[in-house]
This record gives C-alpha cells, structure tokens and sequence, in this order.
C-alpha cells in the first residue's frame, strides 16, 4: 500500500474524485484495498514444499538425525515457511491461476460498490473504481445512468487503459490521466446541473 501511495498518492485520487465530480452529475468512488482473498492455498503450499524438503534432507543428508528430528523439524520448517509468505503479493500472483484472481477481484469489487452505496445516488450515476494491488488489478463498476447515457465503446476503451496501467504496477498517482479520461466521458453525456449535491465521500477508501 505505501509504494501505491507514494508522493502523495492519496491526495492525487482525492483531487481525481473532486475535479471529476466538477463537470459532471457521475458520482465517483474510488475504494483501494491490498489483496481481494485470503488466497490461503499459497502459505499451506509453500510450507508443504518446505517440510518435504527439509523431510527429505532429513533422511538423505548427513549426519544420521535422530528419529524425533524428523516428527519436530518438518513441521516446524513448514510453519515458518508458510508465516513468512503469508502477505506475499508476488506468490499470491504466481501460485493462482489468473481466473481465480480475476474472480476474486470481481466479487470484492461489486460488494464494495453495495457496501459503498455507489447504487444509492438519486440520479443512479454512480462510478467505483476498485484498485486491488496483490492482483493488480482494477475494476470499474458504473450505475444504469451512467451505462444508459455514456457509449459503450469509448467508456470501454478507457476503463481497459486504466486497468493496464494498474496491471502494469502503476502507482496512485499515475491513474489521473485514466481517471481525467473517464470524466470527459460522463461531462458529456451527463453534463452537471446547478442543483447538484454531492451524495458520495471524496476521500479514498483504502
């Protein structure tokens, strides 16, 4: 999270939220979050592959081990192996098939868009942006105003170049551009009005 929000990160997305919001009636949400899953089956693999290679050095190395080593010694090579990669982004990455994280990605992203009340605007023209950063990967979620005034196409093609970015590594503050783009598009199709209130938080979600 912190190499995300380098040089004031967080600061460039909430002055994102708030110079979107000036030329239109959207309402932008960004949440930003460090994994989408548990993805538990990486630690439990790691710390296998580590007790059976400390099993098999056990039994084929030298000197000759007494037998309690080869009860305590697995188990404990096992255990540590797997405490020290429970929080790593990059083996989350390489041991998960890419639809699993894909999966992942998606479920977070739609219950945060409830759990966010993006649904919730009066004129349904919400937009959520989720950013997870284990995957690498961003989804962008926008209400029936938004996909009913907004074409299709043009608003595809900038989400992909904002997720390209995000599965470059792209930091927090490099998403502005992405986020500038996505604004013009709902400026135009739904232009902001005089009586316009702000109905969602500015502040990022993180």
């Amino acid at each position: 999270m912190a190499r995300f929000f380098e040089d004031d990160g967080k600061g460039a997305l909430r002055r994102a939220i708030v110079a979107f919001e000036a030329e239109t009636a959207a309402e932008l949400v960004i949440a930003v979050r460090p994994t989408s899953d548990r993805y538990a089956h990486v630690p439990a693999l790691v710390g296998g592959l580590a007790a059976a290679l400390t099993l098999a050095f056990l039994l084929y190395g030298e000197p000759e081990f007494r037998l309690h080593w080869f009860l305590v010694d697995p188990l404990l090579a096992g255990l540590a192996a797997a405490w020290l990669v429970r929080h790593s982004h990059w083996l989350a990455r390489v041991l998960t098939p890419r639809a699993w994280r894909e999966e992942a990605v998606l479920r977070a992203a739609k219950a945060g868009y409830l759990d966010h009340g993006v649904a919730e605007t009066r004129g349904r023209t919400g937009v959520f942006l989720y950013v997870s950063l284990t995957e690498r990967a961003a989804v962008v979620l926008a209400d029936v105003g938004v996909r009913r005034e907004v074409p299709r196409e043009p608003w595809e093609r900038a989400c992909a170049g904002l997720q390209a970015a995000v599965a470059a590594g792209a930091r927090a503050v490099d998403l502005a551009p992405h986020l500038r783009a996505l604004a013009e598009l709902c400026a135009d199709a739904l232009p902001r009005g005089e009586d316009d209130v702000n109905e969602l938080p500015d502040e990022v979600l993180a």
